[in-house]
């Protein structure tokens, strides 16, 4: 390599002593360049290729508005694969599936045929209204999965039993097995409000399963379908008046509620935007989403299909779950809904509540023991998320009522006679069952055992003689309870019945002046 400097002052000095600049150096004529024997474009192999491309589109839409009009679930399959919207491998497993529970559902008979018809003839039923879209096809195809498996061999269950994980079934007699949105998102709920307490506290006492909190949320928010623009955890059975799909405001809320907190424990921002997206239930009025109008505000309802008939625990989940996903997730949306629904839910409180039990309808029947605890427990939970004393003062009223014993009331029982009917008057401050006795010298006179709600009731009673008679009346709320009322009644002997006058002779008698003076004289004249 010892040449390089030797060959580089060569080339310095070589330029020097002259001015001039070099010769230029001569240059090669430009190759000839030969025209090659290229074919030009062949316009018309390219006119056919767009004409076929522009019939294969054609073919495609033909075939695509065809499935649309078809009331089949077969044309439902094909349509969403056409568009697209499922895979081929998806159509063929979801077609030899329809076929397969349709050739189990002909093998069967009894309970178990009517089971799995219904099932079968609900999905046909969504096809017929073309609203078997691919967002549902999924979850209605899980459903069928299930019962077409449940039914040939397994054991007649019991009306409402739960099987499946994170997808929770539930027996309805008569509409097989249900896919259960509210009870699989509340699972999901309570394995998600682990996570957040484990995080706020990190402690070990506070159980966080981040694996199991994962496959949860995430095969959940699957299930869900676009409706109406929003993400719905839909109903797909027919259920009171409602027909299939319906939506929950409080399984709606609860899904939320769960996705918000799994966001904030784990961070992963795919569930903060499903709760975004499952917001639109609780902007649109039945029968497309769950908001109505209340004073002061929204009424989130629990059924889509029912917007007069407000149930007060579905309505205060609802606001629970609006609240935590605008406290976790930083919804402004979902804050402007939690507002609308608390200003609603303070005003009431007072309507569900009796003064010695609540409501579980607006107007409407008493809560059993199951939901009047549901009731408080999210009433103490609105006192430490809000700290406003309407809802404290009311949970520990609703606490109270389920310690004290069922107020009654007894109308005095006056002019009571030995064998005629006579009505006790009573009431009740709560649903109770009842025990009316009544007894006395003769022994038991009266026995009646009733199931009665609160207010005025009457039990006829017919006291056997005269004396004294011991009425006891016991009254045992749901919450176990009892209150017990005791009278006196002193009864007499009926009144005697009033002699009858004796006739009048018939020269008495008022009458014909004519035809007495007729008959005087024929006495005469005799």
């Amino acid at each position: 390599m010892k040449f390089w400097p030797a060959l580089l002052l060569g080339v310095v000095f070589a330029g020097c002593g002259s001015d001039d600049p070099p010769a230029p150096k001569p240059q090669a004529p430009p190759p000839k360049i030969q025209a090659l024997d290229m074919p030009g474009p062949k316009v018309g192999r390219f006119d056919e290729m767009v004409r076929r491309q522009r019939e294969a589109e054609r073919r495609l839409r033909a075939q695509i508005a065809a499935a649309r009009r078809s009331p089949t679930v077969e044309a439902a399959l094909r349509y969403a694969r056409l568009t697209e919207r499922i895979t081929p491998a998806e159509e063929t497993r979801a077609r030899r599936e329809w076929s397969g529970a349709q050739q189990t559902l002909a093998g069967l008979t009894g309970v178990r045929r009517t089971e799995l018809g219904y099932v079968v003839q609900s999905i046909r039923s969504l096809a017929a209204q073309h609203a078997l879209t691919s967002d549902r096809i999924e979850p209605t195809f899980l459903i069928l999965r299930t019962n077409a498996r449940f039914w040939p061999r397994a054991a007649i269950p019991a009306s409402g039993w739960r099987t499946g994980s994170p997808e929770i079934f539930q027996y309805y007699p008569g509409r097989g097995l249900q896919l259960q949105p509210l009870a699989s998102w509340g699972r999901a709920n309570a394995i998600a409000g682990a996570c957040l307490a484990a995080l706020r506290s990190r402690t070990s006492k506070d159980r966080c399963r981040p694996a199991l909190l994962t496959r949860s949320l995430d095969r959940l928010t699957s299930l869900g379908a676009r409706r109406s623009g929003y993400l719905a955890w839909e109903y797909y059975f027919a259920y009171g008046t409602g027909a299939p799909p319906w939506v929950s405001g409080m399984a709606q809320a609860t899904a939320v509620q769960a996705l918000a907190r799994g966001y904030r424990a784990l961070g992963a921002k795919r569930w903060r935007r499903s709760v975004e997206r499952a917001l639109g239930a609780f902007e649109q009025a039945p029968p497309r989403g769950v908001s109505v109008s209340a004073p002061g505000g929204r009424h989130y309802v629990l059924y889509s299909f029912a917007p007069d008939h407000h149930v007060f625990n579905g309505g205060l989940q609802a606001v629970i779950g609006l609240r935590d996903a605008a406290a976790l997730t930083d919804s402004k949306r979902a804050k402007r809904l939690y507002r609308a629904g608390e200003r609603a839910a303070r005003r009431e409180v007072r309507a569900f509540d009796t003064g010695a039990w609540s409501l579980y309808s607006e107007r409407g029947a008493e809560s059993t023991l199951g939901y009047h605890e549901l009731i408080a427990g999210f009433l103490r939970g609105l006192c430490q998320r809000v700290k406003a004393r309407t809802y404290c003062r009311a949970h520990e009223r609703f606490v109270r009522y389920e310690r004290e014993p069922t107020r009654i009331g007894i109308t005095p029982l006056r002019r009571v006679r030995a064998d005629r009917p006579s009505t006790v008057r009573f009431t009740l401050s709560k649903v109770s069952d009842v025990k009316v006795r009544v007894w006395g010298t003769r022994g038991l006179s009266l026995s009646r055992d009733l199931r009665l709600p609160r207010g005025s009731h009457t039990v006829t009673w017919r006291p056997p003689g005269r004396g004294r008679y011991r009425l006891r009346i016991e009254a045992r709320g749901p919450s176990g309870p009892a209150g017990v009322e005791l009278r006196t009644v002193k009864v007499k002997l009926p009144k005697p019945k009033p002699k009858r006058k004796k006739a009048a002779p018939r020269s008495t008698r008022k009458g014909n002046p004519d035809r007495d003076a007729a008959a005087a004289a024929s006495r005469r004249r005799r």
